[in-house]
């Protein structure tokens, strides 16, 4: 990927999570890189193309985040509230987490889009369903129902805690409210 690939989706994706994707628009990207919208329509001629371009770059950035966590040496309790750390960190820098941005403006994502927004949410349940694996396995995590549903309520609750967070309590709120699920099911 090229430097003006990169700039492009670095600022697409600071402001795909400020402000959600339909908020973003080519001129607002043309402005900040300092390219004319044309050559971002060279890379990306739809926004469609720019959409699944940090979808796919979301995939593997925060994929080998959450892979590092689970092949890292501690209990799972211990790598849940490393995932959580991730997304507080988010939180803090106001970055929002991107498929929890994009998810909310589903409708208007056309078919690709949406498959490779089904795949990453279907690959991070199953990073994050190794921990409860483990912690079942290594018998520090008391859940009920499978692996994977409690993966996805993990997911799922830390999107949308941070989501809240951003409006009400920010990120002491979030990092509550995150132990407070852990703690629940800690054994």
């Amino acid at each position: 990927m090229n430097m003006t690939t990169t700039k492009i989706l670095d600022v697409a994706e600071q402001l795909a999570q400020k402000a959600g994707p339909n908020a973003m628009s080519y001129q607002q990207i043309s402005n900040s890189v300092g390219v004319r919208k044309a050559s971002i329509h060279h890379h990306f001629p739809k926004k469609e193309n720019l959409i699944e371009a940090l979808l796919k770059r979301c995939q593997v950035s925060y994929g080998d985040k959450y892979r590092a966590i689970v092949a890292d040496t501690g209990t799972a309790p211990d790598k849940l509230r490393k995932l959580a750390a991730v997304f507080a960190e988010g939180l803090q820098k106001q970055q929002l987490c991107l498929v929890g941005t994009i998810s909310a403006d589903l409708n208007a994502l056309q078919e690709g889009s949406h498959r490779i927004l089904e795949e990453t949410i279907q690959e991070t349940v199953g990073i994050f369903m190794e921990i409860f694996i483990q912690g079942q396995q290594e018998k520090s995590l008391a859940i009920t129902g499978s692996s994977e549903d409690t993966a996805y309520a993990f997911f799922s609750f830390l999107i949308g805690t941070q989501i809240s967070a951003r409006a009400y309590g920010g990120v002491q709120s979030f990092n509550n409210s995150t132990e407070a699920i852990i703690s629940s099911w800690e054994k």
